[in-house]
């Protein structure tokens, strides 16, 4: 599972589906891919806020770390309950999986 940080919030963003499996060996120059899940109306109440989420491969790497502009949402992202999806092999399997289609 890709080590996933919300900025300053506490954790690492939990797993979907829960008891899944995150293995997905990759070639030099290969891809894997994860979604992760934020909120995007600016107004909502619940939501806390945060600069920018870090994705790692693994706990073991440092990550990089995508800005809120990078979403889309302004200066802040947006985050009611921080998860993330296993590694997947395509863009579309990670959609699947946090049930985006």
């Amino acid at each position: 599972m890709p080590t996933t940080a919300f900025g300053e919030l506490d954790g690492a963003a939990a797993p979907v589906p829960a008891g899944g499996t995150g293995d997905h060996p990759l070639a030099a120059g290969g891809s894997a891919y994860a979604d992760v899940r934020i909120v995007r109306d600016p107004a909502a109440p619940e939501a806390r806020r945060t600069d920018g989420i870090t994705v790692a491969a693994s706990a073991a790497h440092a990550g990089r770390t995508f800005t809120a502009g990078r979403f889309g949402t302004g200066r802040r992202v947006l985050v009611w309950e921080p998860v993330t999806t296993w590694w997947q092999p395509t863009a579309a399997a990670a959609d699947r999986a946090i049930g985006l289609s």
